[in-house]
């Protein structure tokens, strides 16, 4: 029996599109962009995708067609430096030492013995998808096994991820991701961002790619080049949205998807009882999985505990060590659902060290924040958190008991935090279509066309003095000083022959 032709390309579309083997790269050790990363590869599992996700974490439940290529632990940020200095350290010396951090995490999952079979495995995809933390050599992944690539991102557009696709960063509203400088600057603050911008762009062409580039030639067999491979990305995914982090100039290549992985799920029992019986409202105490109790000092514990006491308000703290002279308003908590937690109506503040993730859901639950940021991004969120006016920031390095405990009240207890966060949630959650939605189909559109030819930005073709129109602008200037030389040159010739005229006739 003859199959009509549209019949048989809508099964070859089907089984295309439904039924592909995708590979995840989450290799950062980071708790948090693992979330993402298995929250993407989840969804695109109940899809009908296979999909295999290369990480130290793997899902608490099986998950039907998702299978885990797991790497030997790495160690967490926390244990590479001291995360409560990294403030006293200017913008410049933490951009290096962040890179100089971010190659040591490259490295490590590419050496592994495991990770070096499965590349000399006959394993074949049909899309690799990379977490962008810095990491450009794992795009070798994608080149290896002759698959398209999308880059995810777990922030927003910033340096770390544009030149993926040619995505214009102008410093005057584009700051760099380590500073604390948000959109709206004045002259001081457009030129440190400018400098910074510069000093970051230079260091990565002359440090960053060539180190990542031998990374790659170590580990993979086949000779690949990095800047051919990054500059032909299907598609860039971040994790970012304008009331979240900044509004950004995106290309066509780019989807914001801040908030997909955000789902409603049942509380522990006991976190539901204690959060039930706050009369006075919970606060809810987190400083991320990078900042675990055992980092603060003893100062900066005492300040916690000896506020706590003081308040009201019943505390859940994430705090994974044994603590004395527990406050009988405090709940520790080894772990929490901390989306969960937020989505209950009890809690009406949250003391967050402000990484991407914490400002998403406490901005989709509406809860205001005292924000402490410690490292990278953190500053930067926090410093708009403050300027959105629905948080107030505190300092790790000086804590104090009376700071915070005066901080906390206010947030918690000032209508004016809360009424201006519930605006932002509601216009948050109503999006017209949802981050998760935007995530997938974005995907499937690549796995259906690879439209990153069609897509891909003419600025990946220019240097950058013709993006910028330097040369344009030199030309110009030198055009104007040339004519004007030589409107100088002819006038002085005209006074010259003038002068000389009227010796002649006297």
């Amino acid at each position: 029996m003859k199959i009509p032709p549209l019949i048989l390309l809508l099964v070859v579309t089907l089984t295309v599109v439904n039924g592909s083997k995708i590979l995840g790269i989450f290799t950062s050790p980071g708790y948090s962009q693992y979330i993402l990363g298995e929250r993407l590869l989840e969804l695109l599992a109940k899809r009908g995708h296979h999909v295999t996700m290369i990480s130290e974490f793997e899902p608490k439940e099986p998950i039907q067609n998702y299978v885990t290529l797991k790497l030997d632990k790495s160690g967490s940020f926390h244990d590479t430096f001291d995360l409560t200095e990294w403030q006293t350290k200017n913008n410049y010396q933490s951009t290096i030492e962040f890179l100089e951090l971010c190659k040591y995490y490259t490295e490590i999952p590419l050496k592994q013995s495991q990770i070096q079979e499965f590349i000399r495995s006959n394993e074949t995809f049909d899309l690799v998808i990379v977490e962008n933390f810095c990491n450009e050599a794992h795009v070798g992944f994608a080149g290896h096994f002759g698959a398209p690539v999308v880059i995810f991102s777990s922030q927003p557009m910033h340096e770390w991820s544009s030149h993926f696709v040619g995505n214009v960063n102008l410093p005057s509203i584009s700051t760099n991701s380590l500073s604390s400088l948000t959109n709206r600057m004045g002259f001081y603050e457009r030129l440190q961002s400018f400098c910074l911008n510069l000093f970051y762009s230079i260091y990565k062409e002359l440090y960053f790619y060539p180190e990542q580039q031998e990374l790659m030639d170590k580990y993979f067999p086949n000779k690949m080049d990095l800047k051919n491979l990054t500059q032909n990305v299907e598609m860039l995914l971040v994790f970012g949205h304008p009331l979240t982090t900044e509004p950004s100039l995106l290309t066509s290549a780019v989807v914001e998807v801040g908030g997909f992985h955000i789902k409603p799920r049942k509380l522990p029992a006991e976190i539901q009882t204690f959060l039930n019986g706050a009369k006075q409202g919970a606060i809810l105490v987190s400083l991320g999985s990078n900042v675990p109790c055992q980092l603060l000092t003893k100062e900066q514990l005492n300040a916690f505990l000896n506020a706590f006491r003081k308040l009201s308000h019943s505390i859940l703290w994430k705090c994974d060590m044994d603590v004395p002279n527990k406050p009988s308003n405090v709940l520790f908590s080894k772990w929490l659902p901390q989306t969960d937690v937020l989505a209950h109506p009890n809690v009406i503040a949250f003391v967050t060290h402000n990484g991407l993730l914490s400002t998403t859901e406490a901005m989709y639950y509406g809860v205001p924040m005292i924000s402490i940021p410690v490292f990278g991004d953190q500053m930067k969120n926090a410093a708009r958190a403050v300027k959105l006016g629905v948080a107030q920031k505190l300092n790790i390095i000086d804590l104090k008991e009376e700071d915070l405990l005066e901080t906390m009240k206010n947030v918690a207890q000032n209508p004016q935090f809360r009424n201006k966060m519930k605006i932002l949630s509601q216009m948050f959650r109503d999006q017209p279509s949802s981050p998760a939605d935007r995530a997938l189909n974005s995907i499937e559109y690549v796995l259906k066309y690879r439209p990153g030819k069609y897509l891909r930005s003419p600025a990946l073709d220019l240097f950058w003095y013709e993006l910028y129109s330097v040369d344009v602008v030199l030309f110009i200037l030198g055009l104007f000083v040339t004519i004007n030389l030589l409107l100088l040159f002819v006038i002085r010739k005209l006074l010259y022959a003038k002068r000389i005229s009227k010796r002649k006739t006297a």
